[in-house]
């Protein structure tokens, strides 16, 4: 069904809305309204109608427009548009954030949700216990988080990891080139590293 006039809905939630094979602007096709049938709706969509809709056709189907209350579709009401940019940015966002938890919640590294042989336990109750005490402790050690990281970003600090890798750097393998990272270690003399390094240095001009 199509809005008489777009936005029109009343202070009380009532809308007034039409058949989209009803006059005076005709979009589709149906054999219910003759008037929807010809040349000009040659290329429009035909609305397929049933016997059942047939022997027992409902209002809309038997004049232009209807008045639509509230509560008929209450629970689909919504304040953004549903398509439009506004509704695609929340919606995005929510999502990617619905989605972002359920992965977390089933992480197997974590709180593995998704993995029954962490709650071997019977019973609906009793998995329904687990899963809400597994819940109830994913949003604290997610609150956790978002303060710890709030007093960072607050000090102006970076949290920076340790360096943990043991290879060498390539600095260390180029010959007759100086050490140009903090904390360079030196080879020492006399050792296999520093006596290559030695012979493969080209000649000083």
């Amino acid at each position: 069904m199509i809005p008489v006039v777009p936005g029109s809905t009343e202070a009380e939630g009532h809308v007034r809305v039409r058949c989209p094979a009803s006059n005076p602007a005709l979009v589709a096709r149906c054999d219910l309204k003759p008037a929807s049938v010809g040349p000009k709706t040659q290329g429009c969509l035909r609305i397929p109608v049933t016997a059942a809709v047939t022997d027992h056709p409902p209002t809309i189907c038997t004049q232009q427009s209807i008045t639509v209350p509230p509560e008929a579709g209450a629970k689909f009401a919504q304040p953004l548009l549903y398509g439009s940019d506004e509704w695609q940015a929340s919606y995005a966002t929510l999502r990617s954030t619905n989605e972002g938890m359920n992965g977390y919640l089933k992480d197997g590294a974590r709180k593995a949700l998704g993995d029954p042989q962490r709650r071997r336990i019977r019973g609906v109750a009793a998995q329904s216990v687990f899963v809400s005490l597994l819940l109830c402790a994913a949003n604290l050690r997610k609150i956790d988080g978002f303060f710890i990281q709030a007093a960072v970003e607050a000090a102006g600090t970076v949290r920076r990891r340790p360096r943990r890798r043991r290879t060498r750097a390539i600095d260390e393998w180029l010959p007759g080139q100086p050490p140009t990272t903090p904390g360079h270690r030196q080879l020492r003399p006399g050792s296999p590293d520093r006596r290559l390094r030695e012979a493969i240095a080209p000649p000083q001009r």
